[in-house]
């Protein structure tokens, strides 16, 4: 699908599918995947979980910063953001402008439940439920200056990759 310029970036919450439906969209568009979790990962050279016990959750956000920086070198590629990296102030901003952003939007306990299915999420750990439901409701407002949003509720990634592909081509189609 040429008719969709520049880069497509994903951002959500832990458990929406970013990741999963990112490596699918990006094969139907014939284009790169890119996770900027992998991206901090290979430039510091540890795991994620072991930058949060080590240096905190702050010295990750700055990693992330590194790499919203270094998205500005991407183009025409698929991007899946980590959940917290579009909520600081001008983040959401920066990754405009790298391409269209597309918010992967869904119910709360059905992300937290699709999170703790796929692995280490420093953020879910030792946080109660009145917690994560806190969390997301101040990251929401973050997520909500996407380009576009993509409701993820009771889908499957095949489902939801349609619904962004659709989305996708409505937008472009607009634009012309």
């Amino acid at each position: 699908m040429r008719s969709v310029p520049g880069n497509v970036v994903l951002v959500g919450f832990m458990g929406a599918g970013k990741s999963a439906c990112g490596r699918l969209l990006a094969r139907r568009l014939g284009r790169c995947f890119v996770e900027t979790d992998d991206m901090i990962v290979s430039r510091d050279g540890r795991p994620i979980p072991e930058i949060f016990l080590q240096d905190g959750e702050e010295a990750f956000r700055r990693l992330e910063t590194e790499a919203v920086e270094a998205l500005a070198l991407k183009s025409d590629d698929v991007v899946a953001t980590g959940g917290g990296l579009p909520c600081r102030e001008g983040r959401m901003e920066a990754l405009r402008a790298v391409g269209t952003v597309v918010w992967l939007r869904g119910d709360l306990a059905e992300l937290l439940a699709r999170a703790r299915r796929t692995g280490q999420r420093p953020m879910l750990d030792g946080r109660s439920a009145a917690e994560l439901d806190a969390l997301y409701r101040a990251r929401e407002p973050f997520y909500a200056r996407a380009h576009l949003t993509v409701d993820t509720a009771g889908q499957g990634i095949d489902q939801v990759v349609a619904r962004i592909l659709a989305a996708l081509r409505d937008t472009h189609a607009a634009r012309v």
